[in-house]
């Protein structure tokens, strides 16, 4: 197996476990023409009795080298294909977020399994950007992701609710 389609598949299975956790269903799409990767659902629960079905669309990207990014302290700068941004930029009835995982530059240290626990050595951050333009690039485009903007659980809880709200992004 290539090392891109290991990241790949690390990506998905990070992004999986982590919405299993947070009861939110995660379905991967088989054809990405749109960039999109997998969608994310969830029933939330409005004004204690109005359920309102949010979803979430998600293209996910895996690096552990540093010629695509470079961690700023509090923003990471990513190359992302132009095309990928582009699509991103679009305006959707479901938005649309980015999610970068970041692994370790030694391949070594990105998995470790015991009888115990099963670790992936990363984080995950988000970016969204429906608000932008797009560009005329087409190659790639630095992009800057607040490292604030970390994928766990509680993050994912957030932005669902802020979809059924309709207050996303």
């Amino acid at each position: 197996m290539q090392i891109t389609q290991m990241k790949e598949d690390i990506s998905i299975s990070y992004i999986s476990a982590i919405c299993a956790y947070a009861g939110i269903a995660y379905e991967i799409e088989r054809h990405d023409d749109d960039s999109t990767d997998g969608i994310l659902r969830k029933t939330i629960l409005l004004d204690q009795h109005r359920k309102y079905v949010a979803e979430l669309r998600i293209q996910l990207k895996c690096t552990s080298s540093p010629s695509q990014y470079t961690d700023n302290g509090s923003t990471l700068t990513y190359k992302l294909k132009a095309k990928n941004y582009n699509d991103l930029c679009l305006p959707s009835t479901t938005p649309i977020m980015l999610g970068l995982l970041v692994l370790p530059e030694d391949e070594g240290q990105w998995l470790n399994w015991t009888r115990e626990e099963l670790l992936v050595k990363g984080c995950m951050y988000w970016a969204e950007f429906s608000a932008e333009s797009g560009t005329a690039n087409t190659g790639t485009i630095n992009v800057a992701i607040d490292k604030k903007n970390v994928i766990n659980s509680e993050s994912l809880q957030e932005i669902m609710k802020r979809i059924a709200k309709e207050e996303w992004p």
